[in-house]
């Protein structure tokens, strides 16, 4: 038997453009922001879509104005800190991804054959909000539209991966955190920097190389993997949750 600990890769390789799938106007910041910025530093075409237009982010009704345009300019102003340019909206409902799937798959497999993205950013299979799941379910079904060699690192944001490839991202980190510190509506409920801090600061826990203070992990794979994965990674996630739905084959 083996170790298996995640590798710690370099990140020349990743090259552009960079295609990101996120739900929510914040998910690609919490999960994979560092990076992002890390994208732009190098001067990347980096393409964002927020599938949904986050209209379920203020449930208590604190935010004066219509929280869907509170959620867009401060995705714009959080993607600018990352020095990135403001995300392209689908505006799909939010909350009920599952029920627009077909539509869903349909706008990905568009996307994707005209960014012909170097490097993707989705879901990985083993998320929790059902958005999530289906922009993850769907970047699975339409992988095909994806150039062979594109370098797809899926990613967390209620469930880090609990393994993959890592990536320091400590020169980082910082621009990822301020960009975070945009999302005032959401903080008002959670504290997206502090946490986020955390989850980075974590996933070096395996790691003994001075000076790696911040890491992302991401599953790591190529669009002809994607499928199989998927299927599998959910399954098992599922299986985990103890998804009351797994046994009649609903839920999915």
């Amino acid at each position: 038997m083996n170790h298996l600990f995640s590798p710690l890769l370099p990140r020349d390789p990743l090259m552009g453009p960079v295609l990101v799938l996120a739900a929510h106007p914040d998910d690609e910041v919490i999960g994979a922001g560092s990076m992002l910025a890390y994208h732009a530093s190098r001067g990347h075409q980096v393409v964002v879509v927020h599938a949904t237009d986050g209209a379920q982010g203020d449930p208590n009704n604190r935010e004066s104005g219509d929280i869907r345009d509170v959620r867009r300019a401060e995705g714009i102003e959080a993607l600018r800190r990352l020095g990135l340019a403001p995300a392209r909206h689908w505006d799909l409902p939010d909350g009920q991804l599952p029920e627009n799937l077909a539509d869903l798959q349909q706008r990905i497999e568009e996307v994707m054959r005209e960014v012909q993205p170097k490097t993707l950013y989705s879901f990985h299979a083993g998320e929790a909000h059902r958005d999530h799941r289906a922009v993850a379910k769907a970047t699975a079904e339409a992988a095909h539209a994806l150039p062979s060699d594109c370098r797809c690192l899926l990613y967390g944001v209620n469930f880090v991966p609990s393994g993959g490839t890592l990536f320091d991202t400590t020169d980082m980190y910082a621009k990822n955190y301020e960009a975070l510190k945009a999302y005032v509506s959401q903080n008002a409920y959670i504290d997206l920097p502090g946490m986020s801090e955390h989850r980075e600061r974590a996933a070096t826990v395996n790691l003994d190389i001075g000076g790696v203070l911040y890491g992302e992990m991401f599953l790591d794979v190529l669009p002809a993997e994607i499928a199989h994965l998927h299927t599998m990674h959910e399954q098992l996630h599922r299986f985990v949750q103890r998804d009351p739905s797994l046994n009649d084959g609903a839920g999915q």
